[in-house]
């Protein structure tokens, strides 16, 4: 087979070029695509050395059909030399500190649900952007068709920070090859631009290499090699191979006899070639297919049945055939359709023995059990014990190191065996439907139910139900939720009394979130429990109840440690923030980041993230909610289903509004409908909280007919789920703007006075506030004084600032409007600064306005100040002042140094300081 590159200058040379911007600190994802044999492997080698020579830190990787259930796989083989270089410890902290999650199988500490793959992924992907900061490093991964599903995942996420980084992917795929994984892998692809693919050998070199190995040979006899083997390199190595050795001339009548040869003809060449080689050579050769590359000779040699000395020979034997390549570090055969041909050239039972006995050999020396499940997902089921033990541990350390798509083949295999006394298959079952409600599959619903169906403790079922449920509604699944909770709950005799109140509380979660199962969960909630847990739904009761304020939070604050892996933690924040807890949300939603940040649990992060974003705009803090809410929609982009993504979509929704970025606003809601989560589900409480934010943005763009018919609907959600609480329910506030707007007064007049009484009832500064603020829009400037003076000191020590501002806003426009220009000025410059202060761009422009027609002369920030800070840059300056260095800062907001230093000089232009001492005596609001 030919060895020397030819015909390839073209390729090599565009090869070189993205290498060069590689090196030069541009990012790039270069593919390498075609047919199995033209020459992918031969150009990344190439590509990969010349790399190394240029001084670029090169590190490899291969896919192959055996490894891509291999969790991790592309992953592990391409940090095996970082892991074992002096740099290992200094690399894998921080934020990379998660990579050793994927990269070591022992490093594997207990993650939330969900977590474990995202934070495996974000620790690879900051171990790589490390390495990268340290050097150029290029990631070479050759027939990247067949990789395994975790680190796909995290290729793909990797080629998001690829920007300013001199770092690049070079991968090949075989086109027409139906890869294992054809979404990871088209995301992969879609980042590299138009792929490299390397050109058929022309008639003139398929003539100087068989004229080369065959100097007899005639014009017309390349001609037919040519058409033979359509100038694919490999099978035109593999046919002159095949005719020299059947020492067949190369005449004109052999010439005129040459057909097609591919693969086919490639197997049975292999085959013809190793029956003239010594007995027991074949069995080598297949050997080293069922184990794949990188197989140990003393594997093969006992997996073929041979003594040390006969196979050392064999091998020795096939590597001089040109079948084999490699030695004491491992063998590979030379080509994946060499290795193809031997592997299906085994009958399909006989191929299941030998992994059988592949695995039996590995399991003895204490290989990875998960190398030895790869072997085991290709033997036919027997009812052996052993296989469904060593399945099942497989998928747990899987699962564990945040493979869960691995964990889950491992669990099929492992169901597939017949029904043994050993194993209990409603376990399995329930372990198989956990991991695919980790993967945010809706398949999660019935693999947990089969399971509830199958238990026959009533413990059991109850435990089974309660995990799956806590899984199902994480996952946004709620409605599959119920579901599978009444599943036992209907049925629930002889259970753990315990265990069914639990289960009974986390139904009752999901159902609060749905108009049609609000009757449910209000009586379930009447009776209740012993538990501390119904404190959470009693105060939820009572928000929708439009109880006061001092007996709701009063309920609530007994449960201030509900549980993290159920939705009890998300309703108990909501509720919190109803009340104008605001403090204490954002307390709680520290801890929870503090905690998931270090440890890259990413939806965790999330989580907290889209919560304290709701929380920190009510605060007036906009510019950090921003921040936070982005980044817990993106998370939510990346993963869906789409009532997940809503979720984190009101909060980006409502702080963007405030911050002014009104085109993004209306950017987020064109992505979450390319994504399902376009018009909101009626009935549904994330409903009302969409449609609430949603109308903001119409006010904001002045058109107040869109705004009402959002108001209206929000409203029929409302009323459908029995809410009239003015801290959860505002959406009167708003309603009564855009039918003032639309010059209906009364009817105006009429909301507003609705939603005082409400407030009144609530007892809350900000609801009441809000109120008198909308009431004071249907009279006159001077009737509205008043009210808008008396808002203005119930918000004057509420943690309400957003309310705050908009209110003191108000109150100096009425008094410009009603003659008191002078009057005017003092509340006004005290919104414009609270709005400077946090961010709140849009009524910091209001403020001046207003300003500026009263006579006054607002300052300037645009420019300069903390106010001129964007999100980002007030984040990394609020970090730097509290003493973090640039490499903690990247770490914690997940960007690169560059970044950070980048943001730096922008913060130390716009606030005129040249310290990092001087920076926090220049953000005010910064704690």
């Amino acid at each position: 087979m030919p060895r020397v590159l030819l015909q390839r200058d073209a390729e090599l040379a565009m090869l070189d070029h993205r290498l060069a911007q590689v090196r030069s600190g541009t990012g790039a994802v270069i593919v390498v695509e075609g047919p199995a044999g033209i020459g992918k492997s031969s150009l990344l080698a190439a590509a990969g050395s010349g790399a190394a020579a240029a001084g670029l830190r090169v590190l490899s990787a291969w896919g192959g059909p055996l490894d891509h259930d291999a969790g991790w796989g592309i992953a592990r083989q391409l940090f095996a030399p970082v892991r074992q270089s002096p740099e290992w410890d200094a690399l894998a902290v921080g934020a990379a500190a998660p990579a050793r999650r994927a990269l070591d199988e022992d490093a594997a500490t207990p993650a939330p649900t969900g977590d474990a793959m995202h934070a495996a992924a974000h620790g690879l992907t900051w171990l790589t952007c490390g390495l990268a900061a340290r050097a150029a490093t290029l990631l070479l991964v050759d027939d990247v068709h067949w990789a395994d599903a975790p680190s796909l995942r995290w290729l793909g996420q990797l080629t998001r920070r690829l920007a300013g980084l001199p770092l690049g992917i070079l991968c090949a795929v075989r086109s027409g090859e139906p890869p294992a994984e054809p979404d990871l892998l088209a995301e992969l692809l879609a980042a590299g631009g138009a792929p490299v693919r390397p050109s058929p050998l022309e008639p003139a070199t398929v003539q100087a290499i068989v004229q080369g190995r065959l100097p007899t040979a005639g014009v017309a006899f390349a001609k037919a090699c040519h058409a033979a083997t359509a100038g694919n390199p490999f099978l035109l190595g593999a046919l002159l191979d095949h005719l020299a050795a059947e020492r067949v001339e190369p005449t004109a009548d052999v010439a005129a006899g040459l057909s097609g040869f591919g693969p086919d003809q490639v197997a049975r060449a292999v085959d013809r070639q190793l029956a003239r080689l010594p007995a027991g050579t074949a069995d080598l050769a297949r050997a080293f297919a069922v184990l794949g590359r990188g197989a140990k000779l003393r594997h093969a040699r006992d997996l073929a049945e041979l003594d040390q000395a006969r196979a050392c020979r064999l091998a020795d034997r096939l590597r001089d055939a040109g079948l084999v390549e490699g030695g004491a570090d491992g063998y590979a055969l030379v080509h994946p359709l060499v290795e193809a041909a031997l592997y299906t050239g085994l009958p399909p039972g006989e191929r299941a023995l030998w992994h059988g006995r592949a695995a039996r050999l590995l399991a003895g020396e204490r290989t990875d059990p998960e190398t030895v499940a790869l072997h085991l997902l290709r033997t036919e089921p027997a009812g052996e014990p052993a296989t469904v033990t060593a399945l099942r541990t497989a998928a747990g350390r899987a699962w564990r190191r945040g493979a869960p798509q691995s964990a889950a083949t491992f669990l099929r295999r492992a169901l597939a065996e017949p029904p043994i006394a050993t194993y209990d298959e409603a376990e399995l079952l329930s372990e198989l439907g956990l991991v695919t409600a980790e993967q945010v599959k809706p398949q999660a619903y019935d693999l947990l139910a089969d399971a509830v169906a199958l238990a026959d403790d009533p413990d059991q079922r109850a435990r089974i139900a309660l995990a799956g449920t806590r899984a199902l509604g994480l996952a946004g699944y709620s409605d599959e939720a119920l579901k599978l909770s009444r599943q036992v709950l209907d049925r629930a005799g002889g259970a753990d009394p315990e265990l069914l109140e639990r289960l009974a509380a986390e139904l009752v979660c999901n159902a609060w979130l749905d108009a049609a199962e609000v009757g449910d969960a209000r009586e379930r909630t009447a009776r209740g429990g012993g538990l501390p847990l119904w404190a959470v739904h009693r105060g939820h009761l009572a928000i929708l109840r439009g109880r006061p304020a001092g007996e709701v939070i009063a309920m609530l604050r007994t449960a201030l440690d509900a549980e993290t892996d159920s939705l009890l933690a998300t309703v108990l924040k909501f509720d919190l923030v109803a009340v104008e807890e605001l403090d204490t949300v954002r307390a709680l939603c520290d801890e929870l980041i503090d905690v998931a940040r270090p440890r890259g649990w990413m939806t965790a992060l999330a989580h907290g993230s889209f919560v304290r974003a709701h929380v920190l705009v009510q605060a007036g803090r906009v510019r950090e909610a921003v921040t936070d809410a982005r980044f817990a929609f993106e998370f939510k982009l990346a993963n869906p289903p789409a009532p997940g993504l809503v979720w984190t979509l009101f909060p980006l929704l409502e702080a963007l509004v405030e911050a002014d970025d009104l085109d993004g606003a209306e950017a987020a809601l064109a992505a979450a409908a390319r994504f399902g989560a376009g018009e909101p589900v009626p009935g549904k409480l994330r409903t009302g909280m969409l449609l609430e934010r949603r109308a903001r943005l119409w006010l904001a763009r002045h058109r107040p007919a869109e705004a009402h018919s959002d108001l209206l609907a929000a409203a029929e959600t409302w009323r459908a789920l029995d809410a009239r609480h003015p801290g959860l329910a505002a959406w009167r506030v708003d309603d009564s703007a855009a039918l003032a707007a639309l010059g209906d007064l009364a009817a105006a007049r009429r909301l507003a006075e609705e939603h005082l009484d409400l407030a009144a009832g609530a007892g809350l500064p900000g609801a009441r506030g809000a109120g008198l603020r909308a009431l004071a829009r249907t009279v006159s400037p001077a009737d509205a004084v008043p009210l808008l003076t008396q808002a203005a000191h119930l918000l004057a020590g509420s943690p309400a600032r957003l309310e705050h501002a908009r209110v003191l806003v108000e109150l100096g426009g009425a008094l410009r409007r009603a003659n008191q220009r002078v009057a005017a000025r003092e509340p006004l410059v005290r919104a414009l600064d609270l709005a400077d202060r946090g961010g709140m761009r849009l009524i910091a422009a209001r403020a001046r306005q207003e300003l500026l027609a009263a006579g006054g002369r607002p300052r300037r920030s645009v420019a300069t100040g903390p106010g001129a800070l964007t999100p980002a840059e007030h984040r990394v300056a609020v970090l730097a002042a509290l003493g973090h260095s640039n490499r903690e800062i990247a770490d914690q907001l997940y960007v690169t140094r560059r970044t950070v230093e980048t943001h730096l000089t922008h913060i130390f232009q716009k606030l005129s300081v040249s310290s990092r001492a001087q920076l926090a005596t220049s953000l005010p609001g910064s704690d």
